[in-house]
């Protein structure tokens, strides 16, 4: 009789090097060889990306597989084997984490401990107490951190999905600058059916990371056939070792949640409505930010130089505007600070001149008296109230609607606006 295996792994890369998901390809391509069958795309879960132990895309992957019975220690010993052999060693923070599941549906406990692992901090020892309730099998190496997001990809939900396929670089072009034709990956964005593939405004291809790890690009979209058909589109100027297609949680807003103020927790992910309570301020280097606030209080956003023209926006707001922004909370010097990921202007506040009338008497310039006084005509004296004043609206710079960090500083589960719908 067959059962559904759950496999769950993470944290096997470091700065310098390795891919969670290319030890993911390994692992599936042994296991599939012993008989194994896989029952849905390998899932590529993007976890909480605040988190301050991310090696860089704080990315984890489960494989989910049909197996007979008496396959089930022969996969296993094969999945830690491989683990073993691959992780990047000698680095303290690289602590990989495996975890298997055998079950048919995944509890909801599990599926809960998933999503909150995505959108905020959870402990190891919370990882543990969820993966005795659930029956989970967990193995971790070098401190085996890594347990929570292995733990975590089998658990997270895939209801709202897209799809990446990787190609991944022969193992002699590790470490070395990548090559594909550059020409080819536009033709690609112009297409249209993929995203994130170039950003049109810094001219940067999107698709390749710039990392010594094993990938030498990704194409995603809303669809496998799309992902798989636009990677067949890249022009590659070196070999390609094997392809996987990755079910995923990119490009979701999975991370983000409605929130008051009081309620931010650092390395949490929200999405806050207020008021715009201080105007915008520039610092050295080109940041900028803005406070808002609700109810509850107040918080400063920050929109950082790589987020491109949504700073522009910022400069352009005032106080008084109701605003929606959302991103990730971060504690700085100044206090818990939001980092900008997107902002819809919800409605802008009235902003006007005030300029002293003419005089209806003799026509002449009116001066001020004050903020009380009314104002006098400097030929004739005629007096006029302080209502007499002529109010001219403001031309504002920034009109109502939904802005985003440029292509380049967008985050792996930031949802683009070309697919966001009606709001954030």
């Amino acid at each position: 009789m067959a059962e559904i295996l759950h496999i769950g792994l993470d944290d096997t890369d470091s700065k310098r090097g390795m891919c969670t998901t290319y030890v993911a390809a390994l692992v599936l391509e042994r296991i599939e060889a012993l008989g194994a069958k896989a029952v849905d795309y390998p899932h590529l879960i993007r976890l909480n990306p605040n988190c301050p132990y991310k090696t860089r895309g704080n990315a984890a992957v489960s494989l989910h597989v049909s197996l007979g019975l008496d396959m089930l220690d022969m996969v296993r010993d094969a999945v830690l084997e491989i683990v073993e052999a691959n992780y990047e060693r000698g680095y303290g923070d690289t602590q990989p984490g495996v975890a298997f599941l055998k079950t048919q549906a995944v509890p909801e406990k599990l599926v809960e401990f998933g999503l909150r692992a995505v959108r905020e901090m959870v402990t190891l020892e919370e990882a543990l107490e969820v993966a005795g309730e659930v029956g989970a099998e967990l193995h971790g190496f070098n401190g085996g951190r890594g347990i929570i997001g292995a733990l975590a990809s089998i658990g997270c939900s895939l209801r709202s999905h897209t799809f990446e396929a990787i190609a991944y670089r022969m193992r002699e072009n590790w470490g070395t600058v990548r090559r594909l034709d550059k020409t080819s990956v536009y033709a690609l964005h112009q297409l249209g059916v993929t995203f994130d593939s170039f950003d049109p405004v810094t001219g940067e291809v999107r698709v390749a990371p710039h990392t010594p790890c094993p990938v030498l690009a990704g194409v995603r979209a809303l669809t496998p056939d799309d992902a798989l058909n636009g990677l067949k589109m890249i022009k590659f100027l070196e070999g390609v070792e094997r392809v996987v297609v990755f079910k995923t949680n990119q490009a979701t807003d999975m991370h983000l949640t409605p929130a008051k103020i009081i309620q931010l927790k650092p390395y949490s992910n929200a999405v806050i409505t207020g008021s715009v309570s201080r105007p915008a301020w520039t610092i050295e280097g080109g940041h900028t930010f803005i406070a808002i606030r609700d109810e509850t209080g107040e918080i400063v956003c920050a929109a950082y130089r790589p987020t491109g023209g949504l700073r522009k926006i910022i400069r352009g707001l005032r106080v008084g505007d109701v605003v929606r922004v959302a991103g990730g909370v971060k504690p700085k010097p100044m206090g818990l600070t939001l980092n900008l990921e997107k902002l819809e202007v919800l409605e802008l506040a009235k902003s006007y001149t005030i300029r002293p009338p003419r005089c209806d008497l003799c026509g002449g310039a009116m001066k001020s008296k004050g903020r009380s006084g009314g104002f006098r005509c400097r030929i004739c004296g005629r007096r006029l109230p302080r209502t007499a004043a002529l109010k001219t609206s403001e031309a504002r710079t920034v009109c109502a609607g939904r802005y985003e960090v440029a292509a380049t500083a967008r985050r792996h589960l930031s949802k683009p606006l070309q697919l966001a719908g009606e709001s954030l």
